[in-house]
């Protein structure tokens, strides 16, 4: 009778053990910790999580100050709060920025690292001017004195290692003795990218057909650019529909001025406040991220100033600021700036013939136009950022 009162007794012990144990487990990878109060006694309290990645990839990740992991990694047991997130690599501009986390929330944090020593490497090298990219940043367009093949040329940009030997440019369209296409002024491309309309020197202007590699002249450009406007128009349309958005909202978004993301579900749009511009960026991203915010003041500036140009980079998550473009001086600086405002690293400060600068769609690369011969010849180059 004793034996198995003892027997039920350990059996009674090891099955509150093992539920002790898996409830400590559950709170634990739920988050939960002990923590010690300032008299000593000791607390459950809920915590929270970050997730950081880098690119690339290996990075050292510190929380205020402390080597907690390495990228790609989920740090758990991080009391809920505002804390300085820092990521370091060997040869990479440190990343740093103050992120919240939530109770029980995985705060996902993706640190793009900027080499401190980008390498710029041409893309052409028979001539480049008025270098145009597509919606999609897929296609780049732009007008040649090739040699050989002058006239329009477009380099699809979907494949791995941009570069001179492996860049496939096509001349979509030659001169002719009647039509000089290298000496226009201006590229425009369809929202399917399969036309572009061209803008001679002569102000007449042709509508290319990319996959027949023909030219029309047309005397309606504004006909042409309603027309791709409203497809655009329509594709973005569809998307605001779906999401609840406040009506001054709806209006930025539709706004032809606003500038959309490659990922379509954010807009950068610009606000005058007193004697400033406030650009702001707007994330319809359903749900949003952990930590973001719907709405960002990205960066200000004096309304009486010169004002910098603004492409999206390939994440939808940061921008690329030209700032200093001089026309005559044929110089500015490119940098990588992230939407909430933080981490504006300079990735180029040299000389630069145009202020249209452009995401490769891996973002491994920024593509410029700029010379470095005593011809005066200008091609496209890209700047390595890792």
């Amino acid at each position: 009778m004793e034996l198995q009162k003892r027997n039920w007794f350990q059996s009674f012990l090891t099955f509150i053990i093992l539920v002790g144990i898996t409830t400590l487990l559950f709170l634990y990878t739920s988050g939960y910790r002990l923590t010690r109060k300032e008299d000593n006694s000791l607390d459950l309290s809920k915590t929270g999580m970050i997730s950081a990645k880098s690119i690339p990839e290996g990075s050292n990740v510190y929380v205020n100050g402390v080597l907690m992991s390495a990228t790609n990694d989920t740090i758990s047991g991080i009391e809920p709060g505002i804390h300085n997130l820092k990521i370091q690599k060997k040869g990479f501009v440190t990343w740093a920025k103050d992120i919240e986390v939530f109770p029980e929330l995985v705060t996902d944090i993706t640190a793009v690292l900027v080499s401190q020593s980008p390498r710029l490497e041409p893309l052409t090298n028979t001539g480049a001017r008025h270098a145009i990219m597509s919606s999609a940043l897929t296609k780049l367009a732009f007008f040649s004195k090739d040699p050989e093949n002058p006239g329009i040329h477009v380099i699809p940009l979907a494949q791995e290692g941009l570069s001179l030997f492996r860049s496939t440019a096509s001349n979509i369209i030659k001169d002719t003795p009647r039509t000089i296409y290298s000496d226009g002024t201006n590229i425009e491309w369809s929202p399917d990218e399969k036309e572009i309309l061209v803008e001679t020197a002569q102000n007449i202007y042709h509508l290319v057909d990319l996959e027949t590699n023909t030219s029309e002249t047309t005397s309606s450009p504004e006909t042409i650019r309603n027309k791709w406007a409203l497809e655009l128009s329509a594709t973005r349309t569809d998307f605001i529909e779906k999401v609840e958005l406040p009506e001054d909202v709806r209006k930025l978004a539709s706004d032809p001025k606003s500038l959309w993301a490659p990922d379509d579900k954010k807009f950068l749009y610009t606000m005058t406040n007193g004697d400033n511009i406030e650009y702001h960026v707007y994330n319809m991203e359903k749900p949003i991220p952990i930590g973001e915010k719907v709405d960002n003041v990205v960066f200000t500036t004096k309304a009486s100033d010169p004002q910098p140009k603004i492409s999206w980079y390939s994440d939808s998550f940061h921008l690329i600021m030209v700032e200093g473009y001089s026309e005559t001086e044929k110089r500015g600086t490119i940098s990588l700036i992230r939407i909430d405002g933080s981490n504006k690293t300079e990735i180029y400060n040299n000389t630069l013939y145009s202020d249209e600068v452009y995401s490769t769609p891996g973002g491994d690369k920024i593509i410029i136009l700029t010379s470095f011969k005593s011809t005066g010849q200008t091609d496209l180059y890209t700047v390595s950022i890792r």
